[in-house]
């Protein structure tokens, strides 16, 4: 009988350990316990036409000037969240856009400038206090400024807005309760527009609330 009870003693703590575990996140991710998570951080952007070739290509990724983002996001249901996030960028001389290489201020010519702002749902599927890999998905607003290219002679092109669908993979990973780390990849199809389909990628810092 002591075997027996000490066994149902085990189950049931263990049955306790697994429910406050999930209730845990749950309590993270419902409506009900609403979070608020603010990231701030450096991001990269892709927008050389070339795919998926040459991604280590440093000449096809914009890190100019401001490559700065902003993002807040928060829960509307389990394991699901919604965030908002603004970005900015600048594609200089040298770099590589719609398959052709930039001539920028420093040359005579115009820097790419780039802002994008996004909205995205995101699904967390593991539950881990300090590691939260997540899938998303959304829309987005891509603005390319007007920029020069290395053909001669000079021709300045025209700046354009573009309607992009998003998807991606990110983490986070939380020192503290209220401090954390994410690094997320994402594509950009542009919607309606053959070319300035674009990935971006990004590191920064979280506090959440």
């Amino acid at each position: 009988m002591k075997k027996i009870f000490l066994v149902l003693v085990i189950l049931v703590a263990s049955q306790l350990v697994t429910a406050q575990n999930s209730q845990n996140w749950n309590k993270r991710k419902l409506p009900i316990a609403t979070d608020w998570i603010f990231g701030a951080g450096f991001n990269t952007v892709n927008n050389s036409g070339a795919g998926f070739k040459e991604l280590t290509n440093s000449d096809h990724w914009a890190f100019g000037k401001i490559p700065f983002y902003g993002s807040v996001e928060t829960n509307f249901a389990n394991k699901w969240t919604a965030k908002a996030t603004l970005s900015f960028n600048y594609f200089k001389d040298g770099k590589v856009f719609n398959g052709e290489t930039l001539k920028g201020e420093s040359e005579g010519g115009n820097d790419a400038g780039y802002a994008a702002f996004d909205l995205a749902a995101q699904y967390y599927f593991l539950e881990s206090k300090k590691y939260e890999p997540y899938l998303l998905a959304g829309m987005g607003l891509s603005h390319f400024g007007d920029y020069s290219t290395t053909q001669e002679p000079l021709i300045v092109v025209a700046p354009l807005t573009v309607v992009t669908l998003n998807a991606g993979f990110g983490i986070n990973y939380w020192f503290s309760d209220h401090w954390g780390i994410n690094a997320q990849v994402m594509g950009k199809w542009s919607m309606g527009v053959k070319y300035n389909n674009h990935s971006q990628a990004s590191i920064g810092a979280l506090y959440k609330l």
